[in-house]
């Protein structure tokens, strides 16, 4: 478990989300201002995913409508992740709750796990992890008419598709129960004006405040 955690935070920075920057928070995670994609979910999770984002990826709206089947049930779930100048909320649309985040402390332990925000030391802790996990680019493909960086994730079975640090396809092919996961965009607009609206919490919506923790205090029950 330990390891997958660090290899998803180190992966934002070799994916060059932070150049130029000492600070997390900071760090511009796409390469373009704003933007709406438009994903399909495929698998035994299907449904479908849309994100909205500004400010380089600093502001973030994103909504997910999936459902599951497994041993013959059905599991239904509607959710809304969105990111604003303080805080990250994750709110279930089905039983209208939620819980809200710090941005600042969210990103501060980021920092901590890594131990340092050297731009030369975090590009030599990604790259030695992404030799632990087998991930290595391997090629470039055309999604919806935009050249994508491929990244093979050979330990996760996974490939992942990029563009300005966009994704815009990701898979992980898990096979038997789990079955696969796969997401893939189905419309991209970049550069566009992202109404405000996006980025507050609906009405209705009973919102927890949650505290972060440091996730390596837990059991490394997956390695």
């Amino acid at each position: 478990m330990k390891k997958a955690l660090l290899f998803s935070i180190v992966l934002v920075f070799t994916l060059g989300l932070c150049a130029q920057t000492s600070k997390l928070k900071d760090a511009k995670p796409y390469e373009i201002k704003s933007g709406k994609i438009e994903y399909k979910i495929d698998g035994k999770t299907k449904g479908t995913k849309t994100l909205w984002w500004d400010d380089y990826g600093r502001l973030t709206h994103e909504y997910k409508k999936t459902s599951t089947k497994m041993m013959g049930m059905t599991t239904k779930e509607e959710t809304l992740s969105i990111r604003t100048k303080d805080w990250m909320y994750s709110i279930n649309l089905i039983e209208k709750t939620g819980t809200k985040t710090s941005v600042d402390e969210a990103m501060m332990l980021g920092e901590m796990l890594m131990g340092t925000t050297n731009e030369a030391e975090l590009e030599k802790m990604g790259e030695d992890i992404k030799k632990d996990f087998d991930a290595k680019d391997i090629g470039t493909e055309k999604i919806l008419g935009y050249d994508c960086i491929i990244m093979d994730i050979g330990k996760l079975n996974g490939k992942h598709w990029r563009h300005k640090g966009v994704t815009l396809k990701m898979e992980i092919i898990m096979g038997g129960f789990l079955g696969n996961i796969l997401e893939e965009a189905t419309s991209f607009d970049q550069n566009i004006s992202v109404p405000a609206s996006k980025f507050e919490v609906p009405a209705g919506i009973k919102i927890e405040e949650v505290k972060m923790t440091n996730p390596f205090e837990m059991d490394d029950d997956d390695e």
